[in-house]
């Protein structure tokens, strides 16, 4: 697949304006944090941002300066002068409309038409997404791009480090691409975007020195979308390789900004304003710290940017399949994220850690939301089919299903996925929630797959003739799709299981009883922020009941609801609970009973969440009996 062209070159040439835009940012970065604070272009604390202490902006001038240095330097020389030159001036719009928005601040209009205009200016220069693509389809694809991932990046900047690192590892994984396909201009400007970014996070990364603000995000958003639009020609490769191992690089923007706009416009906020709602603060409500939030979103990105790779020595089946497992997991990521409502943290709990939303109005639309997940389910899992089915035919190799027995490979796949979608359907496999299953339901995956398999060959028996049938593929394809499903209903679970692995690594190791919490009203909300701000303490809670079954099977505070009071006993012996909270009010007396009849059934310690208050006197004859109180336990 690579082409004949030396790569050496190209590669000199992205080496070197990756040194000299690194150096030179390294160099700058320290001078502007002084201008910025003698300036006073600092970034205060907000309500909305995540950072607690005052910083120093304007960190996109520094990157700003040293890659248009070596552009300056190095177009020449390389001979990329002019088209360097109209590149080069969509990021000077953007760096000045950037700029300005960080030191006086613009509307979102201004944004989009400095945006519109620096697409308009990368396809002057002769870059359009998708290369053989007409002109019609290719400029609002390209103009669409373009807005969408430099606004992607400016999302993106909203922890120490997060926006400089995954730029600087997409313009690493692009240049690559680029270089491999001897696209000299493209190598040139990946160089001097890498260089630039991951200079910068010398001083970005937590605790951060300097932000790189609008007129850096901006500019970097655009340099790698840009890349990711002049890599597509570089390699001669199958259809829809060449665009989609480009976007493979970008892959961890792009979710952060679907899973961003899903969530606050089903919460009826803007999306144009900001939050602590991204995928990094939600990470860090799952348990993780804000450093390991950010390495674990830099590695996905390293990891996509892999795959993206890939396409230059796998056979473009295989790297299809890649994209489509790709996608599904980056799926269960978003979707398993995504279930965390960081909106009524301020109402709730007042401690910042996210939970579900109980409105009326979300209840109420309880049975379209089933029908999502459905949906959702049903486009993973032709994904997970179509992907095992090209993995499987690569590593098999020709014959059956898409081989010399006369059977039309596309009618054939779209035979085989309805035929799997179908057996999965009436096997229950969206009839029920995933996000605790247990051996049984790992049994039941397994089984219902065996079964897909046996239709899906009957089916192809049945139309094609016996000829048409291949067991070796089959069987592959079995165990591949039997895969790739266990991951997408199981996956919840296991970035459950993950991130209190991670809290116990990362906790003193001293004797800890796990806690599960009875009752997510008001006075549970109490108990749990109560065991999480003591300083001093051995209980760590694992998860609520709840005998609402609007909130059973949901995440409030960051903690599963695992099921009602009924399910007590077998909850405490299944996640090895030492001791059980009540938190209710004294309404629920009878269902005190109940569960502490449960505890004492499971062998586990149960005590009753309350607060006296009593009156301060000179000694204890002066105090009296209390009355129950809402606040931290004494």
């Amino acid at each position: 697949m690579l082409s004949t062209v030396s790569h050496m070159p190209v590669i000199a040439w992205a080496a070197a304006a990756a040194c000299l835009s690194g150096a030179a940012t390294l160099l700058l970065t320290p001078a502007m944090i002084k201008a910025a604070h003698a300036f006073d272009w600092v970034d205060y604390p907000q309500a909305d941002r995540w950072h607690a202490t005052p910083t120093a902006l304007m960190g996109g001038v520094a990157m700003y300066g040293a890659g248009a240095l070596a552009l300056l330097l190095l177009g020449p020389l390389a001979g990329v002068g002019t088209d360097v030159g109209l590149i080069g001036g969509g990021a000077t719009l953007l760096f000045a409309v950037g700029m300005v928005d960080d030191l006086w601040g613009v509307g979102p209009t201004t944004k989009l038409a400095a945006q519109v205009g620096a697409a308009v200016l990368l396809m002057a220069a002769g870059h359009g997404f998708g290369p053989e693509w007409p002109l019609w389809a290719s400029a609002p694809v390209t103009l669409v791009w373009v807005i969408g991932i430099t606004n992607a990046v400016n999302l993106l900047d909203n922890m120490d480090g997060l926006a400089a690192g995954i730029g600087g590892i997409a313009a690493v994984a692009l240049t690559a691409f680029a270089a491999a396909g001897g696209a000299l201009l493209a190598a040139l400007l990946g160089g001097t975007v890498g260089g630039a970014a991951l200079g910068f996070l010398w001083f970005n990364a937590k605790p951060a020195r300097i932000f790189m603000g609008d007129c850096g995000s901006l500019v970097l958003g655009y340099g790698v979308a840009a890349l990711a639009v002049m890599g597509q020609g570089a390699v001669a490769a199958g259809p829809g390789v060449a665009v989609l191992a480009p976007i493979c690089a970008l892959a961890v923007p792009i979710l952060d900004t679907t899973l961003v706009t899903v969530a606050r416009t089903q919460a009826g906020r803007p999306v144009t304003n900001g939050g602590q709602d991204h995928t990094s603060h939600r990470l860090v409500t799952l348990g993780l710290s804000e450093s390991a939030a950010v390495g674990t979103l830099h590695g996905m990105g390293a990891v996509a940017g892999g795959v993206g790779l890939t396409a230059l020595v796998v056979e473009p089946t295989l790297f299809y399949a890649a994209c489509a497992f790709g996608t599904v997991a980056l799926g269960v990521i978003g979707g398993s994220l995504g279930r965390l409502d960081v909106y009524r943290a301020a109402r709730v709990g007042g401690d910042g850690a996210p939970s579900v939303s109980t409105s009326p109005s979300s209840n109420a639309q309880s049975g379209q939301g089933r029908w999502q997940t459905v949906a959702a389910y049903l486009v993973g899992d032709g994904l997970l089919i179509g992907g095992a089915l090209a993995a499987a035919h690569a590593l098999v190799g020709s014959g059956g299903l898409a081989g010399g027995e006369g059977v039309p490979i596309v009618e054939g796949v779209l035979l085989v996925g309805a035929i799997q979608l179908a057996v999965l359907y009436a096997m229950g496999l969206y009839r029920r929630l995933w996000r605790h299953a247990g051996t049984p339901g790992i049994a039941r995956i397994v089984g219902t797959i065996l079964l897909a398999q046996a239709a899906t060959a009957g089916g192809l028996a049945l139309v094609y003739g016996l000829g048409a049938v291949s067991a070796p593929l089959l069987m592959v394809d079995g165990v591949i799709l039997t895969l790739g499903v266990l991951g997408s209903r199981l996956g919840h679970r296991g970035l459950q299981r993950g991130a209190s692995l991670y809290r116990s690594r990362a906790a003193p190791a001293e004797p800890t009883s796990n806690v599960l919490l009875y009752g997510t009203g008001e006075r549970g909300m109490l108990a749990l922020r109560a065991l999480r701000d003591a300083e001093e303490t051995d209980r760590v809670p694992v998860g609520f009941v709840d005998p609402d079954p609007s909130k059973q099977d949901q995440v409030v505070q960051g903690l599963p609801v695992f099921g009602g009071p009924g399910a007590c006993a077998d909850l405490c012996r299944e996640h090895d609970i030492d001791e059980v909270i009540v938190a209710v009010g004294d309404a629920a007396a009878d269902r005190e009973q109940e569960v502490a009849r449960q505890c004492a059934e499971a062998g586990v310690a149960c005590r009753l969440f309350d607060v006296q208050m009593k009156p301060l006197g000179a000694g204890r004859e002066d105090s009296t009996h209390g009355e129950p109180m809402h606040g931290p336990p004494a």
